[in-house]
This record gives structure tokens, C-alpha cells and sequence, in this order.
């Protein structure tokens, strides 16, 4: 018991001001796909490329992105922590193997995104299942704001073509 402890402990010091979540490590997600998220709270897109562009009554949206220029073009030259993030991504069409997708909500203002869970559904297909923390039941609000989760996917069978991005009972489809 001491020693886990120990190990715990030692683990929390370790990573202490790290980017990536160690959550993402204990996430549900299949054995051959490596996983870490970054919850940024407010939109590090551009208003054209974010869930600002998209019609009112579709709260949740998804983009994903093959190359680090392709990813830095759809963010604001003020999102510091974003920026960070995809400098630390090796991109699949840079030479790496990663992929990367910003998943968004609109929703009130308490709310924040986590990883809850990924599953695949083909042979190229995930499920990414997003959890809204900070609130219980049903949330709704008057004066939404914008949530985003940056996720950067690496997997053995190579980069998805597809995914479905669940957030609450909204989803998002996303073909990279």
C-alpha cells in the first residue's frame, strides 16, 4: 500500500505542469492507440473555422487536422496554450504519425471537456465520447459559451479516416 503511494505520489510531482492530462493514460481507448488531450477553455479557432460558423441549433462541432500548417491556420494568433499543443504534435502528413481534432461545444458557462472514452467502430472508424464536467443534469443557458478539447491521435493501424465525436447527446462527424 505504502509503495503504490509512493508511486503515486512520485508520478504526481513528475508530471506536475505537464500539457497532457494523465487521465488520458488511464481513458478508456483501444491498446494500439496512443491518446492525450488539452481542455482549453473558450475557442482557440477562428471564428469561420470554429462552432461559430455553424448554423444555431448545432451546438457541437469537430475538424481534424493531417499537417501542422493546416492545423495552426485554422487557430488565432492569441491561442497560446493551442499553439503549443499542435507544436508538440509529429503530424502524419509532416512525417510523423499523429493526427490532431478540436472538438467544441456551445454551452454554459461552468462547463469544462474531458475525454471520456474512444471505441472504434471499423477498421479506420472511432467513437470519441466527450464528457461535460462541472455540472449536473441537463445544462442549458441563454448566453452560451464556446468549450474546446484539442485531442492528438496516434494509431498502429494508421491515422482514422473517420470519426464520430459524441458530446452529450450531440454528435459531430469528422472525415480527416
Amino acid at each position: 500500500m505504502y509503495r503504490r503511494a509512493a508511486i503515486a505520489g512520485a508520478l504526481a510531482v513528475a508530471t506536475a505542469g505537464c500539457v497532457d492530462r494523465l487521465h488520458d493514460v488511464a481513458a478508456s481507448t483501444p491498446r494500439d492507440l496512443g491518446v492525450r488531450s488539452r481542455y482549453i477553455d473558450g475557442n482557440p479557432m477562428v471564428d469561420d473555422r470554429s462552432v461559430l460558423a455553424r448554423p444555431e441549433e448545432l451546438s457541437t462541432h469537430a475538424a481534424s487536422f493531417r499537417s501542422a500548417a493546416a492545423a495552426r491556420g485554422a487557430l488565432t494568433p492569441d491561442a497560446a496554450e493551442s499553439r503549443e499543443f499542435v507544436d508538440r504534435t509529429e503530424f502524419v502528413d509532416d512525417g510523423g504519425d499523429a493526427v490532431l481534432v478540436i472538438a467544441q461545444r456551445l454551452t454554459a458557462p461552468k462547463v469544462c471537456l474531458r475525454l471520456g472514452g474512444i471505441s472504434r467502430t471499423g477498421d479506420h472508424s472511432l467513437r470519441i465520447a466527450i464528457d461535460r464536467g462541472g455540472v449536473r443534469g441537463e445544462v442549458g443557458t441563454d448566453e452560451p459559451v464556446v468549450r474546446s478539447l484539442l485531442l492528438r491521435l496516434t494509431d498502429e493501424r494508421g491515422p482514422p479516416e473517420r470519426m464520430i465525436v459524441v458530446i452529450g447527446n450531440e454528435r459531430a462527424g469528422v472525415t480527416i
